[in-house]
C-alpha cells in the first residue's frame, strides 16, 4: 500500500459547467482538489466560495485568474495593453488568494506584435510583478511552459529548460513550474531525468494524454488513452520528491475551435470524463510503483 496521488480538476477543462456543478464533479469523481477559474466566480465572493469548497471537502489548487497571460493573444482574454493585463492579473491573484489555493497558474501569452526579445523580457518583468503580488498574499506562482514551438498563440517560452532559463531571466527562479504533461511529453530525450531534477520545483501537474498523430493544440485525450509513458512520468515525479496535485486538464474540440472531432473527449458527459481521468491516474500510478519495484497497490 502506498499514499494515493491528489487528483485534481481544472475548471478550464469544464467549459459548460458551473463552479456549483464543477465542486458536484470533483465529489462524484473522487477528487480532493479543484483548480479554479476566476472566470467561473463571476460576481461570488471568494469567502463563500472557499466555504463551499470546505463543506465539500475539497481544497482549491492551482487555480486560474480571469486574466492568465502577460502579453496578449487571439485566444487569450483580456487587454491589449500589457500593463493592463498585468494590473488584472495582480487583481486576480488577490482574489484567488482568499480561497487559499496550492498556487495561482500563469504563463507569458505570444509575441505578437513585439519583436522575440522585446516579447521576452517584457513578459519576464511582468512575471517579477506578479511575483511580488503573489508574495504579499503568501500564495504560490505556477509559471506554466508550452509544446516545442507551438501553438504560438499561448507562450514564448517551449519546453522546461526554456522555462528554468526564463525565470532566471525573471530574478524569480523561486517560482515554482506548471507541469503540463501534453506540452512536455517529447520535448527532450532527457525528459524523465529532467522530470526527476525539477520535481521539487513543481507546484501542479497538469494531467492528460497525448493522442498520436495530435490533430491540434486541442486534441488530447484522457490520461491513459494516449501515448505518454505516464508510468515513467510518475515515477519520475515521485522519486523527485514530488507530492502535489494531478491536475486533469483535458483539451479536446468538440466544434467550438472548428474542428468538430468525432471522437472528441468533450462529447462525453462531464462526470464520466472526470471519473475516466481519475481512474487513469490511478492505473498509471500503480504501474509506476511496480517501475520503482514491488508490487504495491493503492
Amino acid at each position: 500500500m502506498t499514499e494515493a496521488p491528489r487528483y485534481s480538476l481544472c475548471e478550464l477543462a469544464f467549459p459548460d459547467t458551473s463552479l456549483e456543478q464543477d465542486i458536484k464533479l470533483a465529489v462524484g469523481s473522487g477528487a480532493t482538489g479543484l483548480s479554479i477559474d476566476e472566470a467561473k466566480l463571476g460576481e461570488r465572493r471568494p469567502r463563500e466560495v472557499a466555504a463551499a469548497l470546505a463543506t465539500a471537502g475539497v481544497q482549491a489548487a492551482a487555480c486560474v485568474p480571469a486574466v492568465m497571460s502577460f502579453l496578449p493573444g487571439s485566444r487569450i482574454h483580456g487587454p491589449e495593453d500589457v500593463a493592463e493585463r498585468v494590473s488584472l492579473m495582480r487583481e486576480g491573484v488577490r482574489r484567488l488568494a482568499e480561497l487559499r489555493p496550492t498556487s495561482i497558474l500563469c504563463l507569458t501569452g505570444p509575441a505578437g506584435r513585439y519583436p522575440a526579445d522585446e516579447a521576452r523580457k517584457r513578459a519576464a518583468e511582468a512575471l517579477h510583478a506578479l511575483a511580488a503580488t503573489a508574495d504579499a498574499e503568501g500564495v504560490p506562482l505556477s509559471f506554466e511552459t508550452f509544446r516545442f514551438a507551438e501553438p504560438h498563440d499561448y507562450s514564448v517560452v517551449f519546453g522546461l529548460e526554456d522555462a528554468v532559463a526564463f525565470l532566471a531571466e525573471a530574478g524569480r527562479p523561486d517560482v515554482g513550474l506548471c507541469y503540463d504533461i501534453w506540452h512536455v511529453w517529447g520535448s527532450s530525450k532527457r525528459l524523465l531525468e529532467m522530470t526527476r531534477e525539477l520535481a521539487p520545483r513543481i507546484n501542479v501537474v497538469q494531467l492528460n494524454d497525448v493522442r498520436q498523430p495530435t490533430r491540434s493544440w486541442n486534441d488530447r485525450v484522457l490520461p491513459g488513452d494516449g501515448v505518454a509513458d505516464l508510468p515513467g512520468i510518475l515515477a519520475a515525479l515521485r522519486e523527485g520528491g514530488y507530492d502535489g496535485w494531478y491536475d486533469l486538464e483535458v483539451f479536446s474540440d468538440d466544434g467550438r475551435w472548428g474542428l468538430d472531432f468525432p471522437d472528441s473527449v468533450w462529447k462525453l458527459p462531464w462526470l464520466e470524463q472526470a471519473r475516466r481521468g481519475h481512474e487513469g491516474l490511478l492505473r498509471a500510478w500503480r504501474a509506476s510503483l511496480q517501475l520503482a519495484g514491488g508490487r504495491r497497490e493503492v
